[in-house]
């Protein structure tokens, strides 16, 4: 009788020890596209795109960068989804806007 309890009492555990490592790397994930969006945004601003194009690579696998630039600014979304087995899709997003320098043209 308590060997059944303690292998479901093992499962359990491990399954939310699975699960809580899990939103820790959503939490690690959602960072990462907010790093990206800014390092983008403020190279873009610069006007660096060699370096814009190279932080736009260190963007997490999978992730979709939106640039949009608007009235002396520009705006980096990068968009991403992780799911956990059969839990998920969940969408993070980064977004950076910066104020482009000046003489940088839009």
């Amino acid at each position: 009788m308590v060997t059944a309890e303690l292998a479901i009492g093992i499962l359990t555990t491990a399954i939310l020890m699975g699960l809580a490592c899990w939103v820790v790397s959503l939490v690690v994930l959602q960072t990462h596209c907010a790093d990206t969006a800014s390092q983008v945004a403020r190279q873009l601003a610069r006007g660096d795109t060699a370096a814009a194009v190279e932080a736009r690579g260190r963007a997490p696998r999978g992730a979709r960068t939106i640039v949009q630039r608007a009235s002396g600014e520009v705006t980096v979304r990068v968009d991403v989804d992780s799911s956990w087995g059969r839990v998920g899709p969940v969408h993070l997003r980064g977004e950076a806007t910066a104020h482009l320098e000046p003489g940088v043209t839009p």
